[in-house]
């Protein structure tokens, strides 16, 4: 199992604030930023699109991910044909096995048949690019709802991106979502959060990586349950700060932190994930 991180673990810095004159970070400063905090694979995502860049452009990044001995994934939001066909492409231009996808996007809600449609159609040309195609869990398909359609395309080609605390949208916890989700993974997100009770309602914060409440433990050794070589990819639900320098300096030391976590759960497993939550969690039956 494989550690590193997507490029939403740098949210900000892509989107450029605080960034020296406001230049989103690219596709190679991520890179060098990932080899630089230890990671091994690098999943670029949509917040980073590579689909309208050159061949010329495309094979810079993969040779700059080479030379850093860094894997690359790819990461892509909506799942038109034409769309995941170019992204088949860039993926193979960049030297990826793995293609995660988010269903849906603006204007683009697909059905359950429809998607059944569409990845069945799209089999042999992940055949022959031998890319993977990881589903992640999002808002559209409960876990349960998400592994059916996985279960009867029934093919080594189409699996989940596992994401620990997406499917909270649909009041499904983290548990719940590994136990559906890891069987079929071929990649997995890790995400930290702190549930708190500051009214009437909930609130849902994100936090460092073992800072919080999901049992990033658990979902290690359910993907590794599985036999199969997966990578495991450090994000993070961080809110800016008020100045923009901190936000960077911030996010730069969550991903730090976040990958040297889960190179020592993949090392050390259970017996050496204790968890160390910055105060004592808020008690439910307490409020």
């Amino acid at each position: 199992m494989n550690v590193g991180l997507t490029s939403y673990a740098f949210r900000w810095a892509i989107e450029g604030r605080g960034t020296p004159g406001g230049v989103p970070m690219t596709p190679i400063h991520l890179l060098d930023k990932a080899a630089e905090l230890g990671a091994q694979v690098v999943q670029i995502c949509n917040n980073m699109p590579l689909d309208d860049l050159s061949a010329a452009q495309l094979e810079r990044i993969r040779a700059s991910a080479d030379a850093l001995g860094l894997t690359v994934e790819l990461g892509v939001r909506g799942s038109r044909p034409g769309q995941l066909r170019r992204n088949l492409e860039v993926a193979q231009a960049l030297g990826a096995r793995v293609l995660r996808v988010v269903l849906s996007a603006p204007g683009w809600e697909p059905g359950e048949d429809q998607v059944l449609g569409l990845l069945r159609d799209l089999l042999p040309d992940l055949h022959a690019a031998n890319v993977a195609l990881a589903i992640e869990n999002r808002f559209r398909f409960t876990p349960r709802a998400l592994a059916g359609i996985v279960r009867r395309v029934d093919d080594p080609a189409v699996g989940v991106c596992l994401d620990p605390l997406n499917s909270i949208a649909n009041l499904i916890g983290p548990a719940e979502t590994i136990a559906a989700l890891a069987p079929l993974a071929v990649t997995a997100h890790a995400k930290d959060a702190i549930v708190t009770r500051p009214g009437a309602g909930l609130a849902i914060s994100g936090c460092p990586l073992g800072e919080g409440q999901v049992d990033l433990a658990a979902m290690v050794e359910a993907l590794r349950a599985t036999g199969r070589s997966l990578n495991v990819l450090a994000e993070g639900w961080m809110e800016p700060l008020d100045d923009p320098a901190a936000t960077l300096a911030q996010e730069e030391a969550w991903a730090r932190h976040g990958i040297a976590y889960l190179h020592h759960l993949v090392q050390h497993g259970q017996a050496g994930s204790a968890r160390r939550p910055r105060e004592p969690r808020p008690r439910m039956e307490d409020r």
